[in-house]
Protein backbone atom coordinates (compact mmCIF):
# COMPACT_ATOMS: atom_id res chain seq x y z
CA UNK A 1 0.00 0.00 0.00
CA UNK A 2 2.83 2.38 0.90
CA UNK A 3 4.56 1.52 -2.38
CA UNK A 4 1.40 2.32 -4.33
CA UNK A 5 1.14 5.73 -2.71
CA UNK A 6 4.78 6.47 -3.48
CA UNK A 7 4.32 5.53 -7.15
CA UNK A 8 1.26 7.79 -7.43
CA UNK A 9 3.15 10.62 -5.78
CA UNK A 10 6.01 10.21 -8.25
CA UNK A 11 3.63 10.30 -11.22
CA UNK A 12 1.97 13.49 -10.02
CA UNK A 13 5.31 15.03 -9.20
CA UNK A 14 6.65 14.42 -12.69
CA UNK A 15 3.49 15.76 -14.28
CA UNK A 16 3.24 18.87 -12.12
CA UNK A 17 6.29 20.36 -10.47
CA UNK A 18 4.18 22.65 -8.28
CA UNK A 19 2.22 19.70 -6.92
CA UNK A 20 5.48 17.87 -6.26
CA UNK A 21 6.46 20.53 -3.74
CA UNK A 22 3.39 19.58 -1.69
CA UNK A 23 2.79 15.91 -2.38
CA UNK A 24 6.30 14.58 -1.68
CA UNK A 25 6.53 16.01 1.87
CA UNK A 26 3.02 14.80 2.68
CA UNK A 27 3.71 11.30 1.40
CA UNK A 28 6.98 11.28 3.34
CA UNK A 29 5.09 12.20 6.51
CA UNK A 30 2.49 9.50 5.80
CA UNK A 31 5.38 7.05 5.57
CA UNK A 32 6.54 8.30 8.97
CA UNK A 33 3.08 7.44 10.34
CA UNK A 34 3.36 4.05 8.64
CA UNK A 35 6.82 3.48 10.17
CA UNK A 36 5.56 4.36 13.64
CA UNK A 37 2.71 1.87 13.23
CA UNK A 38 5.10 -0.78 11.92
CA UNK A 39 7.31 -0.21 14.96
CA UNK A 40 4.32 -0.72 17.25
CA UNK A 41 3.34 -3.88 15.37
CA UNK A 42 6.84 -5.29 15.76
CA UNK A 43 7.98 -4.25 19.25
CA UNK A 44 4.78 -3.12 21.00
CA UNK A 45 5.54 0.57 21.00
CA UNK A 46 3.57 2.34 23.80
CA UNK A 47 0.46 4.12 22.58
CA UNK A 48 1.76 7.46 23.84
CA UNK A 49 4.96 7.03 21.84
CA UNK A 50 3.01 6.34 18.67
CA UNK A 51 0.61 9.25 19.28
CA UNK A 52 3.47 11.62 20.02
CA UNK A 53 5.03 10.68 16.69
CA UNK A 54 1.68 11.16 14.91
CA UNK A 55 1.31 14.61 16.49
CA UNK A 56 4.74 15.60 15.18
CA UNK A 57 3.90 14.21 11.71
CA UNK A 58 0.60 16.13 11.73
CA UNK A 59 2.37 19.33 12.73
CA UNK A 60 4.86 18.80 9.92
CA UNK A 61 1.97 18.24 7.48
CA UNK A 62 0.54 21.59 8.57
CA UNK A 63 3.91 23.21 7.91
CA UNK A 64 4.06 21.53 4.49
CA UNK A 65 0.76 23.09 3.41
CA UNK A 66 -2.04 20.80 4.58
CA UNK A 67 -3.79 23.54 6.55
CA UNK A 68 -7.30 24.19 7.82
CA UNK A 69 -7.35 27.90 7.06
CA UNK A 70 -10.96 29.02 7.50
CA UNK A 71 -13.96 28.40 9.71
CA UNK A 72 -17.50 29.67 9.47
CA UNK A 73 -20.08 29.67 12.21
CA UNK A 74 -23.60 28.48 11.33
CA UNK A 75 -25.69 31.20 9.66
CA UNK A 76 -22.75 33.63 9.73
CA UNK A 77 -22.16 35.74 6.64
CA UNK A 78 -18.39 35.46 6.31
CA UNK A 79 -15.54 33.03 6.74
CA UNK A 80 -13.06 33.67 9.52
CA UNK A 81 -9.39 33.09 8.82
CA UNK A 82 -7.53 31.11 11.46
CA UNK A 83 -4.30 32.55 12.76
CA UNK A 84 -1.18 30.40 12.63
CA UNK A 85 -1.22 28.87 16.13
CA UNK A 86 -4.94 28.10 16.07
CA UNK A 87 -4.86 26.80 12.49
CA UNK A 88 -2.01 24.47 13.37
CA UNK A 89 -3.79 23.18 16.46
CA UNK A 90 -7.03 22.53 14.56
CA UNK A 91 -5.16 20.80 11.71
CA UNK A 92 -3.19 18.56 14.07
CA UNK A 93 -6.32 17.72 16.06
CA UNK A 94 -8.27 16.79 12.90
CA UNK A 95 -5.47 14.60 11.53
CA UNK A 96 -5.18 12.84 14.89
CA UNK A 97 -8.95 12.23 15.10
CA UNK A 98 -9.11 10.75 11.60
CA UNK A 99 -5.99 8.62 12.08
CA UNK A 100 -7.11 7.31 15.47
CA UNK A 101 -10.54 6.48 14.04
CA UNK A 102 -8.97 4.22 11.42
CA UNK A 103 -6.62 2.72 13.99
CA UNK A 104 -9.65 1.59 16.02
CA UNK A 105 -11.00 -0.47 13.09
CA UNK A 106 -7.95 -2.70 12.65
CA UNK A 107 -9.19 -5.41 15.06
CA UNK A 108 -11.71 -6.68 12.45
CA UNK A 109 -10.04 -8.21 9.43
CA UNK A 110 -10.76 -6.20 6.29
CA UNK A 111 -12.66 -3.35 8.00
CA UNK A 112 -9.92 -0.71 7.77
CA UNK A 113 -9.24 -1.46 4.11
CA UNK A 114 -12.94 -1.44 3.21
CA UNK A 115 -13.68 1.88 4.94
CA UNK A 116 -10.48 3.45 3.69
CA UNK A 117 -11.14 2.42 0.11
CA UNK A 118 -14.69 3.75 0.03
CA UNK A 119 -13.79 7.05 1.72
CA UNK A 120 -10.71 7.62 -0.45
CA UNK A 121 -12.52 6.99 -3.73
CA UNK A 122 -15.37 9.28 -2.71
CA UNK A 123 -12.93 12.07 -1.81
CA UNK A 124 -11.14 11.58 -5.13
CA UNK A 125 -14.40 11.99 -7.05
CA UNK A 126 -15.20 15.14 -5.05
CA UNK A 127 -11.80 16.60 -5.92
CA UNK A 128 -12.53 16.04 -9.62
CA UNK A 129 -16.09 17.41 -9.46
CA UNK A 130 -15.18 20.61 -7.64
CA UNK A 131 -11.47 21.27 -8.18
CA UNK A 132 -9.82 23.39 -5.50
CA UNK A 133 -6.33 24.87 -5.32
CA UNK A 134 -4.77 21.51 -4.43
CA UNK A 135 -7.30 19.36 -6.29
CA UNK A 136 -4.61 17.47 -8.23
CA UNK A 137 -2.73 16.50 -5.08
CA UNK A 138 -5.94 15.57 -3.26
CA UNK A 139 -7.19 13.44 -6.16
CA UNK A 140 -3.82 11.72 -6.58
CA UNK A 141 -3.57 10.83 -2.91
CA UNK A 142 -7.21 9.79 -2.72
CA UNK A 143 -7.14 7.50 -5.76
CA UNK A 144 -3.79 6.02 -4.77
CA UNK A 145 -5.14 5.09 -1.33
CA UNK A 146 -8.41 3.86 -2.82
CA UNK A 147 -6.60 1.82 -5.46
CA UNK A 148 -4.27 0.31 -2.89
CA UNK A 149 -7.23 -0.65 -0.69
CA UNK A 150 -8.99 -2.27 -3.65
CA UNK A 151 -5.82 -4.18 -4.50
CA UNK A 152 -5.57 -5.47 -0.94
CA UNK A 153 -9.23 -6.50 -1.06
CA UNK A 154 -8.72 -8.40 -4.31
CA UNK A 155 -5.61 -10.03 -2.91
CA UNK A 156 -7.52 -11.17 0.15
CA UNK A 157 -9.90 -13.18 -2.05
CA UNK A 158 -7.02 -15.39 -3.14
CA UNK A 159 -4.70 -15.34 -0.13
CA UNK A 160 -7.01 -14.47 2.74
CA UNK A 161 -7.38 -11.06 4.33
CA UNK A 162 -3.87 -9.81 5.26
CA UNK A 163 -3.45 -8.16 8.67
CA UNK A 164 -3.38 -4.41 8.15
CA UNK A 165 -2.10 -3.76 11.65
CA UNK A 166 -1.26 -0.40 13.16
CA UNK A 167 1.04 0.47 10.24
CA UNK A 168 -1.54 0.13 7.50
CA UNK A 169 -4.30 1.73 9.56
CA UNK A 170 -2.11 4.72 10.43
CA UNK A 171 -1.09 5.17 6.77
CA UNK A 172 -4.69 5.04 5.53
CA UNK A 173 -6.04 7.30 8.25
CA UNK A 174 -3.29 9.90 7.96
CA UNK A 175 -3.52 10.17 4.17
CA UNK A 176 -7.31 10.38 4.17
CA UNK A 177 -7.12 13.09 6.82
CA UNK A 178 -4.72 15.01 4.58
CA UNK A 179 -7.01 14.56 1.57
CA UNK A 180 -10.02 15.96 3.45
CA UNK A 181 -8.00 19.11 4.17
CA UNK A 182 -6.55 19.57 0.69
CA UNK A 183 -9.83 18.80 -1.06
CA UNK A 184 -12.04 20.89 1.22
CA UNK A 185 -14.68 22.82 -0.72
CA UNK A 186 -13.70 26.24 0.56
CA UNK A 187 -16.31 27.97 -1.62
CA UNK A 188 -19.20 26.57 0.42
CA UNK A 189 -19.49 26.90 4.15
CA UNK A 190 -22.10 24.15 4.32
CA UNK A 191 -19.89 21.48 2.76
CA UNK A 192 -16.55 22.49 4.22
CA UNK A 193 -17.56 20.64 7.40
CA UNK A 194 -20.41 18.37 6.27
CA UNK A 195 -18.52 16.69 3.42
CA UNK A 196 -15.57 15.25 5.40
CA UNK A 197 -17.86 14.28 8.27
CA UNK A 198 -20.13 12.37 5.90
CA UNK A 199 -17.30 10.57 4.14
CA UNK A 200 -15.67 9.64 7.44
CA UNK A 201 -18.85 9.01 9.41
CA UNK A 202 -18.41 5.23 9.54
CA UNK A 203 -14.97 5.20 11.24
CA UNK A 204 -15.84 8.26 13.36
CA UNK A 205 -19.11 6.70 14.48
CA UNK A 206 -17.29 3.50 15.32
CA UNK A 207 -14.90 5.25 17.71
CA UNK A 208 -17.23 7.84 19.23
CA UNK A 209 -20.05 5.35 19.95
CA UNK A 210 -18.57 4.25 23.29
CA UNK A 211 -18.15 7.83 24.49
CA UNK A 212 -21.70 8.78 23.57
CA UNK A 213 -23.08 5.70 25.31
CA UNK A 214 -20.97 6.38 28.40
CA UNK A 215 -22.11 10.00 28.52
CA UNK A 216 -25.75 9.05 28.02
CA UNK A 217 -25.61 6.34 30.67
CA UNK A 218 -23.87 8.28 33.41
CA UNK A 219 -24.86 11.83 32.56
CA UNK A 220 -21.46 13.04 33.74
CA UNK A 221 -18.32 11.04 33.22
CA UNK A 222 -14.63 11.59 33.76
CA UNK A 223 -12.42 11.48 30.69
CA UNK A 224 -9.76 8.84 31.28
CA UNK A 225 -7.33 8.51 28.38
CA UNK A 226 -6.25 5.02 29.42
CA UNK A 227 -9.78 3.75 30.03
CA UNK A 228 -10.78 1.07 27.52
CA UNK A 229 -14.18 1.55 25.89
CA UNK A 230 -15.92 -0.65 23.36
CA UNK A 231 -16.09 0.60 19.80
CA UNK A 232 -19.28 -0.03 17.88
CA UNK A 233 -17.80 -2.91 15.90
CA UNK A 234 -16.79 -4.59 19.17
CA UNK A 235 -20.34 -4.25 20.47
CA UNK A 236 -21.66 -5.93 17.31
CA UNK A 237 -19.11 -8.74 17.62
CA UNK A 238 -20.06 -9.27 21.26
CA UNK A 239 -23.71 -9.53 20.26
CA UNK A 240 -22.93 -12.40 17.94
CA UNK A 241 -22.56 -10.65 14.57
CA UNK A 242 -20.02 -12.43 12.37
CA UNK A 243 -16.89 -10.39 11.49
CA UNK A 244 -17.70 -10.56 7.76
CA UNK A 245 -21.16 -9.12 8.44
CA UNK A 246 -19.64 -6.35 10.56
CA UNK A 247 -17.39 -5.38 7.65
CA UNK A 248 -20.31 -5.50 5.20
CA UNK A 249 -22.52 -3.41 7.53
CA UNK A 250 -19.92 -0.68 8.04
CA UNK A 251 -19.02 -0.67 4.35
CA UNK A 252 -22.67 -0.26 3.39
CA UNK A 253 -22.98 2.67 5.81
CA UNK A 254 -19.88 4.28 4.36
CA UNK A 255 -21.07 3.80 0.77
CA UNK A 256 -24.48 5.29 1.62
CA UNK A 257 -22.96 8.36 3.31
CA UNK A 258 -20.38 8.85 0.55
CA UNK A 259 -23.13 8.77 -2.07
CA UNK A 260 -25.02 11.31 0.01
CA UNK A 261 -21.90 13.49 0.10
CA UNK A 262 -21.53 13.28 -3.68
CA UNK A 263 -25.19 14.20 -4.08
CA UNK A 264 -24.63 17.33 -1.98
CA UNK A 265 -21.61 18.25 -4.10
CA UNK A 266 -23.74 17.99 -7.24
CA UNK A 267 -26.30 20.25 -5.55
CA UNK A 268 -23.63 22.71 -4.47
CA UNK A 269 -25.48 25.71 -5.93
CA UNK A 270 -28.74 24.86 -4.15
CA UNK A 271 -29.56 26.97 -1.10
CA UNK A 272 -28.02 25.50 2.04
CA UNK A 273 -31.41 25.32 3.80
CA UNK A 274 -32.71 22.95 1.13
CA UNK A 275 -29.50 20.92 1.30
CA UNK A 276 -29.75 20.75 5.07
CA UNK A 277 -33.35 19.54 4.88
CA UNK A 278 -32.46 16.88 2.31
CA UNK A 279 -29.46 15.84 4.39
CA UNK A 280 -31.50 15.45 7.58
CA UNK A 281 -34.21 13.44 5.80
CA UNK A 282 -31.74 11.05 4.18
CA UNK A 283 -29.75 10.70 7.39
CA UNK A 284 -32.93 9.76 9.26
CA UNK A 285 -33.83 7.18 6.62
CA UNK A 286 -30.30 5.79 6.73
CA UNK A 287 -30.31 5.71 10.52
CA UNK A 288 -33.54 3.74 10.69
CA UNK A 289 -32.45 1.33 7.98
CA UNK A 290 -28.95 0.58 9.24
CA UNK A 291 -30.09 0.45 12.85
CA UNK A 292 -32.69 -2.14 11.93
CA UNK A 293 -30.08 -4.15 10.01
CA UNK A 294 -27.74 -4.08 13.01
CA UNK A 295 -30.50 -5.26 15.30
CA UNK A 296 -31.44 -8.07 12.91
CA UNK A 297 -27.82 -9.20 12.65
CA UNK A 298 -27.42 -9.21 16.43
CA UNK A 299 -27.91 -12.66 17.95
CA UNK A 300 -26.97 -12.20 21.59
CA UNK A 301 -29.40 -14.15 23.75
CA UNK A 302 -30.41 -12.84 27.16
CA UNK A 303 -29.79 -14.58 30.42
CA UNK A 304 -32.01 -15.80 31.90
CA UNK A 305 -34.12 -16.85 28.93
CA UNK A 306 -37.67 -15.42 29.29
CA UNK A 307 -40.63 -17.80 29.06
CA UNK A 308 -42.65 -15.33 27.00
CA UNK A 309 -42.42 -11.84 25.55
CA UNK A 310 -44.85 -9.30 24.09
CA UNK A 311 -44.63 -7.73 20.66
CA UNK A 312 -47.37 -5.13 20.06
CA UNK A 313 -49.29 -6.71 22.94
CA UNK A 314 -49.20 -10.11 21.22
CA UNK A 315 -47.64 -12.97 23.15
CA UNK A 316 -44.62 -14.75 21.65
CA UNK A 317 -42.60 -17.64 23.01
CA UNK A 318 -38.90 -16.83 22.38
CA UNK A 319 -37.79 -20.37 21.62
CA UNK A 320 -35.26 -21.84 19.24
CA UNK A 321 -36.29 -24.63 16.91
CA UNK A 322 -34.87 -27.29 19.26
CA UNK A 323 -36.63 -25.74 22.24
CA UNK A 324 -39.93 -25.67 20.35
CA UNK A 325 -39.56 -29.35 19.45
CA UNK A 326 -38.79 -30.22 23.06
CA UNK A 327 -41.92 -28.43 24.28
CA UNK A 328 -44.09 -30.11 21.67
CA UNK A 329 -42.78 -33.52 22.70
CA UNK A 330 -43.66 -32.64 26.30
CA UNK A 331 -47.18 -31.76 25.12
CA UNK A 332 -47.46 -35.15 23.41
CA UNK A 333 -46.36 -37.01 26.53
CA UNK A 334 -48.94 -35.16 28.63
CA UNK A 335 -51.80 -36.37 26.33
CA UNK A 336 -53.64 -33.08 27.02
CA UNK A 337 -54.77 -30.83 24.12
CA UNK A 338 -52.37 -27.99 23.29
CA UNK A 339 -52.60 -25.23 20.70
CA UNK A 340 -49.42 -24.16 18.87
CA UNK A 341 -49.44 -20.99 16.76
CA UNK A 342 -46.77 -20.04 14.22
CA UNK A 343 -47.00 -16.26 14.21
CA UNK A 344 -45.70 -14.15 11.31
CA UNK A 345 -45.94 -10.38 10.85
CA UNK A 346 -49.30 -10.57 9.05
CA UNK A 347 -50.79 -12.52 11.97
CA UNK A 348 -49.58 -9.88 14.43
CA UNK A 349 -51.07 -7.12 12.29
CA UNK A 350 -54.40 -8.99 12.05
CA UNK A 351 -54.39 -9.45 15.83
CA UNK A 352 -54.43 -5.68 16.28
CA UNK A 353 -57.99 -5.50 14.91
CA UNK A 354 -59.23 -9.10 15.24
CA UNK A 355 -59.95 -9.42 18.95
CA UNK A 356 -60.66 -13.15 18.73
CA UNK A 357 -57.31 -13.84 17.04
CA UNK A 358 -55.59 -11.59 19.59
CA UNK A 359 -57.13 -13.61 22.40
CA UNK A 360 -56.22 -16.92 20.76
CA UNK A 361 -52.56 -15.95 20.33
CA UNK A 362 -52.32 -14.75 23.92
CA UNK A 363 -53.88 -17.96 25.25
CA UNK A 364 -52.07 -20.49 23.01
CA UNK A 365 -49.66 -22.86 24.72
CA UNK A 366 -46.82 -22.07 22.30
CA UNK A 367 -46.51 -19.13 19.87
CA UNK A 368 -43.40 -19.41 17.72
CA UNK A 369 -41.89 -16.43 15.84
CA UNK A 370 -42.47 -17.28 12.19
CA UNK A 371 -41.08 -14.90 9.61
CA UNK A 372 -38.08 -12.62 9.24
CA UNK A 373 -40.36 -9.63 9.85
CA UNK A 374 -41.07 -10.76 13.42
CA UNK A 375 -37.35 -11.30 14.09
CA UNK A 376 -36.50 -7.93 12.55
CA UNK A 377 -39.11 -6.09 14.59
CA UNK A 378 -38.28 -7.88 17.83
CA UNK A 379 -34.57 -7.18 17.59
CA UNK A 380 -35.16 -3.58 16.58
CA UNK A 381 -37.39 -3.09 19.62
CA UNK A 382 -35.02 -5.01 21.95
CA UNK A 383 -37.55 -7.80 22.44
CA UNK A 384 -35.55 -11.00 23.13
CA UNK A 385 -36.57 -13.09 20.11
CA UNK A 386 -33.55 -14.44 18.25
CA UNK A 387 -34.50 -17.34 16.01
CA UNK A 388 -37.16 -17.90 13.41
CA UNK A 389 -39.30 -21.00 13.96
CA UNK A 390 -41.42 -21.24 10.81
CA UNK A 391 -44.30 -23.59 10.21
CA UNK A 392 -42.64 -25.16 7.14
CA UNK A 393 -39.41 -25.96 9.01
CA UNK A 394 -41.25 -27.03 12.16
CA UNK A 395 -43.30 -29.61 10.22
CA UNK A 396 -40.15 -31.11 8.69
CA UNK A 397 -38.39 -31.36 12.05
CA UNK A 398 -41.49 -32.85 13.69
CA UNK A 399 -41.80 -35.39 10.89
CA UNK A 400 -38.16 -36.34 11.34
CA UNK A 401 -38.55 -36.87 15.09
CA UNK A 402 -42.00 -38.41 14.64
CA UNK A 403 -40.67 -41.07 12.27
CA UNK A 404 -38.20 -42.17 14.94
CA UNK A 405 -40.54 -41.84 17.93
CA UNK A 406 -43.69 -43.22 16.27
CA UNK A 407 -45.80 -40.05 16.49
CA UNK A 408 -49.08 -40.16 14.59
CA UNK A 409 -49.94 -37.24 12.25
CA UNK A 410 -53.22 -36.05 10.79
CA UNK A 411 -53.09 -33.52 7.90
CA UNK A 412 -56.11 -31.25 7.47
CA UNK A 413 -56.52 -28.45 4.95
CA UNK A 414 -55.46 -27.09 1.54
CA UNK A 415 -57.09 -27.94 -1.79
CA UNK A 416 -58.45 -31.43 -2.57
CA UNK A 417 -55.62 -33.92 -3.01
CA UNK A 418 -52.89 -31.64 -1.66
CA UNK A 419 -52.84 -33.05 1.89
CA UNK A 420 -52.69 -36.62 0.53
CA UNK A 421 -49.77 -35.78 -1.76
CA UNK A 422 -47.96 -33.95 1.03
CA UNK A 423 -48.40 -36.99 3.28
CA UNK A 424 -46.94 -39.28 0.61
CA UNK A 425 -43.96 -37.01 0.03
CA UNK A 426 -43.28 -36.72 3.77
CA UNK A 427 -43.43 -40.52 4.15
CA UNK A 428 -40.94 -40.88 1.32
CA UNK A 429 -38.62 -38.35 2.91
CA UNK A 430 -38.97 -39.74 6.44
CA UNK A 431 -39.43 -43.54 6.29
CA UNK A 432 -41.53 -44.84 9.15
CA UNK A 433 -43.62 -41.67 9.46
CA UNK A 434 -47.21 -42.50 10.46
CA UNK A 435 -49.90 -40.38 8.80
CA UNK A 436 -53.18 -41.66 10.21
CA UNK A 437 -55.48 -39.44 8.16
CA UNK A 438 -55.82 -36.58 5.69
CA UNK A 439 -58.63 -34.29 4.62
CA UNK A 440 -58.84 -31.20 2.45
CA UNK A 441 -60.05 -27.86 3.76
CA UNK A 442 -63.19 -27.73 1.61
CA UNK A 443 -65.89 -29.29 3.76
CA UNK A 444 -69.41 -28.11 4.61
CA UNK A 445 -70.80 -27.29 8.03
CA UNK A 446 -72.68 -30.60 7.98
CA UNK A 447 -69.42 -32.48 7.39
CA UNK A 448 -67.56 -30.71 10.20
CA UNK A 449 -68.83 -32.78 13.13
CA UNK A 450 -68.06 -36.18 11.47
CA UNK A 451 -64.62 -34.81 10.55
CA UNK A 452 -63.88 -33.85 14.16
CA UNK A 453 -65.02 -37.31 15.26
CA UNK A 454 -62.73 -38.96 12.68
CA UNK A 455 -59.74 -36.96 13.86
CA UNK A 456 -60.44 -37.88 17.49
CA UNK A 457 -60.82 -41.57 16.66
CA UNK A 458 -57.55 -41.57 14.69
CA UNK A 459 -55.72 -41.16 18.00
CA UNK A 460 -53.36 -38.68 16.34
CA UNK A 461 -50.56 -37.10 18.34
CA UNK A 462 -50.16 -34.08 16.05
CA UNK A 463 -52.84 -32.35 13.97
CA UNK A 464 -51.58 -30.03 11.23
CA UNK A 465 -54.24 -27.56 10.06
CA UNK A 466 -53.68 -25.60 6.84
CA UNK A 467 -56.59 -23.18 6.48
CA UNK A 468 -54.58 -19.96 6.59
CA UNK A 469 -54.53 -17.23 9.24
CA UNK A 470 -56.82 -16.59 11.12
CA UNK A 471 -59.27 -19.31 10.02
CA UNK A 472 -57.04 -22.19 11.14
CA UNK A 473 -56.41 -20.67 14.59
CA UNK A 474 -60.11 -20.06 15.18
CA UNK A 475 -61.05 -23.56 14.00
CA UNK A 476 -58.50 -25.20 16.28
CA UNK A 477 -59.64 -23.18 19.28
CA UNK A 478 -63.30 -23.99 18.63
CA UNK A 479 -62.69 -27.75 18.46
CA UNK A 480 -59.58 -28.19 20.65
CA UNK A 481 -61.37 -29.88 23.54
CA UNK A 482 -63.41 -32.15 21.21
CA UNK A 483 -60.43 -33.21 19.10
CA UNK A 484 -58.43 -34.49 22.08
CA UNK A 485 -55.22 -34.26 20.05
CA UNK A 486 -52.16 -33.42 22.20
CA UNK A 487 -50.73 -30.94 19.66
CA UNK A 488 -52.71 -28.89 17.11
CA UNK A 489 -50.69 -26.56 14.88
CA UNK A 490 -51.80 -24.07 12.24
CA UNK A 491 -49.36 -24.36 9.36
CA UNK A 492 -50.77 -22.13 6.59
CA UNK A 493 -49.49 -23.05 3.13
CA UNK A 494 -47.10 -25.77 4.30
CA UNK A 495 -48.96 -28.59 2.52
CA UNK A 496 -48.60 -26.79 -0.82
CA UNK A 497 -44.83 -26.76 -0.33
CA UNK A 498 -44.44 -30.41 0.71
CA UNK A 499 -46.84 -31.66 -1.94
CA UNK A 500 -44.67 -30.04 -4.61
CA UNK A 501 -47.50 -27.76 -5.70
CA UNK A 502 -45.35 -24.76 -4.73
CA UNK A 503 -41.58 -24.65 -4.78
CA UNK A 504 -39.85 -23.35 -1.69
CA UNK A 505 -37.40 -20.47 -2.03
CA UNK A 506 -33.72 -21.36 -2.55
CA UNK A 507 -31.60 -21.50 0.60
CA UNK A 508 -29.80 -18.24 -0.19
CA UNK A 509 -33.17 -16.47 -0.51
CA UNK A 510 -34.21 -17.87 2.87
CA UNK A 511 -30.93 -16.70 4.40
CA UNK A 512 -31.54 -13.20 3.04
CA UNK A 513 -34.97 -13.15 4.68
CA UNK A 514 -36.77 -12.79 1.33
CA UNK A 515 -38.76 -16.02 1.27
CA UNK A 516 -41.99 -14.02 1.70
CA UNK A 517 -41.23 -12.13 -1.53
CA UNK A 518 -40.34 -15.33 -3.39
CA UNK A 519 -43.63 -16.94 -2.29
CA UNK A 520 -45.57 -13.89 -3.45
CA UNK A 521 -43.88 -13.94 -6.86
CA UNK A 522 -44.71 -17.59 -7.52
CA UNK A 523 -48.15 -17.29 -5.90
CA UNK A 524 -49.55 -13.84 -6.87
CA UNK A 525 -52.63 -14.31 -4.73
CA UNK A 526 -50.39 -13.82 -1.69
CA UNK A 527 -49.67 -10.22 -2.70
CA UNK A 528 -52.66 -9.15 -0.64
CA UNK A 529 -50.82 -10.36 2.43
CA UNK A 530 -47.91 -8.08 1.57
CA UNK A 531 -50.12 -5.11 2.42
CA UNK A 532 -49.53 -6.00 6.08
CA UNK A 533 -45.76 -5.50 5.72
CA UNK A 534 -45.70 -1.67 5.45
CA UNK A 535 -48.22 -1.49 8.28
CA UNK A 536 -46.04 -3.77 10.42
CA UNK A 537 -42.96 -1.69 9.59
CA UNK A 538 -44.79 1.52 10.49
CA UNK A 539 -45.83 0.02 13.83
CA UNK A 540 -42.23 -0.98 14.50
CA UNK A 541 -40.73 2.39 13.61
CA UNK A 542 -43.32 4.26 15.66
CA UNK A 543 -42.45 2.14 18.67
CA UNK A 544 -38.74 2.55 18.00
CA UNK A 545 -38.96 6.32 17.70
CA UNK A 546 -40.66 6.51 21.08
CA UNK A 547 -37.61 5.03 22.77
CA UNK A 548 -35.09 6.54 20.30
CA UNK A 549 -31.96 4.79 21.43
CA UNK A 550 -29.43 2.51 19.76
Amino acid sequence: MAAGVLVAAGCVGRADSDSALLIFPLVALACVAWALGLLEDMVSLPWWGRDAGLVLASAAAYSAGATIEFVKLPFAAQFHALEAPVAGLVTVLWLMVVTRSFLATRSVSGLTVALGGVAALALGVVALLQPQVHAGVAAALAFSVGGACLAVQMLSRFCGAPPVGVAGSALIGFLIGVVTILGALKNTAFLIVVLPLLVLSAPLLNTTYAFSVAAGASGRRRLAVTHRRECLHEVLLRRGVAPAKVVAWFTAIDVYLCLLALLLVRLIKVHYCLKAGLLLALLLIGYLFFLSVAKVLSRQEPAPHPDEVRLFDVRLTPVTMDEALTRIEEFIRSRQPHHVVTSDSSAIVKAQTDLELHEIMNEAHLVTPDGIGVIWSARLLDVPVFERVSGVDLVARLAERGAAAGYRFFLLGAAPGVAETAAERLRERFPGLQVVGTNDGYFSAAEETPLVERIRESNADILLVAFGVPKQEKWIRRHLAQLKVPVCIGVGGTFDVYSGRLKRAPVWVQCCGLEWLYRALIEPSRFRRLLAIPQFMAMTFRQRLRSWKL
